[in-house]
């Protein structure tokens, strides 16, 4: 195999069929640039009617925005718990506040200049579209890289068109997942980058990041390394990209955990965040590795399989040693038998595919199908034992990978489809190049027409259109947690709320107000109260609301029509009190009190 510099150094601009093209005079990088800019715009203006009511499309964004607030109004940079959830305990969190950074940076930024409310509003729309330029920018070079500046541009163009991918960048979805595709697409940069100990560095940085961020990120550290080890195990040449890739996550993971999180992070026995179970494995496999590499010289395929297999080892055995529940089953167990039923397992975002539907099931695999077999013939068009052979069936086996993930956990289909993007952009490109050269103005027009079917967008759509399956009922969470439908609330004394899980997060940034619980698992007493006291029948429900654990009590109960939340509980038990709620009706222990929209807010009679 040829060394690294040959096999993932740029391509010419001569090598793509497009090189003459208009683009061309103007430089890719600027049209991609232009590119987002134009999405931005697009984006500002389909959502400009949420601003003014903060109207978030996710329950998670809520609180994120909340978290900031606390955090600049003197809560402790270590400590994301939220105080106002489950009083007087607190709501336990387990999130990062590496999110919170830059929304607070650019929120002290507008304030002097706009005031507090609409430095609110600033930040929630800049921020997801700063996170979509650095994952715009990201691509294009990892594109660039593999084939040539046009499948760069087209890579870009692509991922600005990709609803389940743009769908993470909207305005106001300010959570941390536009963080996770971000931080995708700068390691898949430094997987292809020329230069190896930088493209290791780069790729590791941006999964040590990713891990803080989130635990998901756990199986695409193995797929990397795992990658680069086979490339290494294949060809000693390939040493310095591993190398650099496995000495920098383990040291890189434990500094960011510490500098984030606190000196006792390293020791946080949880499972659903980088903590002991998985920050010491990982500098298990750094350590090893570096001691390999100093007793080992990489000089043929068994010493380099003896080192490899030296830090694989440490981090297998070490994780089976200080794992705990993470290594023996599902951490999401310890909710209890009731949240876990009746709230966790209806999150269908975190389920596998054979629990989705045939609509989702399409869409989660057919981009990456499409990805996968446009590598695959890139890679047959290219030239034997080439730089663009290796590279095109790198990014196969990425491609496979990352829908692998998403295959075992759906919110993961956003990573896999940017994965395939590249591959994509270059049938793409291709076919539009034959079609262009037919003769006939109606084969070109129609032909490329044709090609937006190859988009994921165009995939998507077109599958939904063939399984005719009709679309799932709205939410009707946007109108219940709308500040004119909260609006009711802020003329109520500070109280204890038992409201929907669901309309919890927006029930602390838009009032004044406490809840029993959000959709935070942590906080499992808290979700297993309300999920109890919606579900059980209205005289049973009294005592379950009006005396939480340890004697709390809540003051108002509160119920929205028509959402999914109540519904489920409604269909769930039919004979409770969410049912109740549900049918306009309710019992005497409760008395209404006027509110706006399908927000119902009733009094608990002592």
């Amino acid at each position: 195999m040829r060394s690294a510099n040959m096999v993932f150094s740029p391509a010419p601009e001569t090598a793509t069929p497009l090189a003459q093209s208009p683009f061309a005079s103007w430089g890719t990088a600027r049209w991609a640039f232009v590119a987002w800019l134009l999405c931005c715009a697009i984006m500002i203006w389909l959502f400009r009617r949420d601003f003014a009511v903060l109207a978030f499309h996710d329950p998670d964004d809520a609180l994120r925005l909340q978290e900031v607030h606390d955090w600049l109004a003197g809560q402790s940079f270590f400590d994301v718990s939220q105080h106002r959830v489950n009083p007087p305990f607190g709501g336990p969190m387990h999130w990062s506040r590496i999110v919170d950074l830059p929304i607070g940076a650019l929120i002290l930024l507008a304030r002097p200049f706009v005031g507090a409310a609409h430095a609110d509003i600033f930040a929630c729309v800049a921020a997801p579209l700063l996170l979509l330029g650095v994952a715009a920018c990201a691509l294009y070079h990892m594109a660039k890289r593999i084939g040539a500046g046009e499948i760069a541009l087209g890579s870009v163009v692509l991922l600005l068109a990709t609803p389940t991918i743009l769908i993470q960048y909207m305005p106001f979805r300010i959570d941390h997942h536009g963080w996770q595709i971000s931080m995708a697409a700068v390691a898949l940069a430094g997987v292809f980058d020329p230069r190896q100990r930088r493209g290791g560095m780069t790729s590791a940085l941006a999964l040590a990041l990713w891990l803080q961020i989130s635990s998901e990120g756990l199986p695409y550290a193995a797929l990397l390394a795992g990658l680069f080890g086979l490339r290494f195990l294949m060809a000693g040449d390939q040493g310095p990209r591993f190398s650099s890739y496995a000495l920098t996550l383990g040291s890189a993971a434990l500094a960011l955990l510490v500098a984030t999180r606190g000196l006792q992070a390293p020791f946080d026995p949880h499972c659903d965040v980088l903590s002991a179970a998985y920050v010491w494995p990982l500098v298990a496999f750094s350590a090893a590795t570096a001691i390999g590499l100093a007793v080992i010289a990489p000089t043929s395929t068994a010493r380099r399989f003896a080192l490899l297999s030296l830090g694989a080892g440490a981090a297998v055995l070490l994780f089976a040693m200080v794992g705990g529940q993470c290594v023996s089953g599902d951490p999401f167990q310890a909710l209890g038998p009731i949240a876990y039923k009746h709230w966790y397992m209806q999150v269908m975002e975190g389920r596998p595919i054979w629990e989705q539907d045939l609509v989702k099931a399409g869409v989660i695999v057919l981009p990456s199908l499409v990805g996968l077999l446009s590598a695959l013939l890139a890679a047959r068009h290219a030239a034997p034992d080439s730089r663009d052979r290796t590279a095109w069936l790198t990014l196969a086996l990425l491609i496979v990978g990352t829908a692998a993930v998403a295959i075992m956990v759906m919110r993961a289909l956003s990573v896999a489809h940017l994965t395939a993007l590249a591959a994509t952009a270059w049938l793409i490109l291709r076919l539009w190049q034959r079609i262009q050269a037919s003769p006939r103005a109606l084969v070109r027009i129609l032909g490329s027409a044709s090609l937006i079917a190859l988009t994921p967008a165009g995939i998507c759509a077109l599958w939904g259109v063939a399984t005719a399956e009709a679309d799932e009922p709205g939410s009707a969470l946007a109108q219940c947690q709308s500040m004119p439908a909260l609006h009711a609330l802020a003329s109520l004394p500070a109280a204890t709320l038992f409201a929907p899980i669901d309309m919890g997060p927006d029930i602390l940034l838009k009032t004044h107000h406490s809840v029993i619980a959000t959709a935070h698992h942590r906080n499992a007493a808290g979700i297993t109260e309300v999920i109890q006291g919606f579900m059980a029948r209205p005289d049973a429900a009294r005592g379950l609301i009006a005396r939480l654990r340890d004697g709390r009590g809540a003051d108002y109960v509160i119920g929205c029509d028509n959402l999914n939340e109540f519904t489920y509980y409604a269909k769930a038990s039919p004979h409770g009190l969410a049912a109740m709620l549900g049918k306009g009706r309710h019992p005497d222990w409760l008395t209404p009190v006027s509110g706006e929209g399908p927000v119902r807010i009733y009094k608990i009679v002592r």
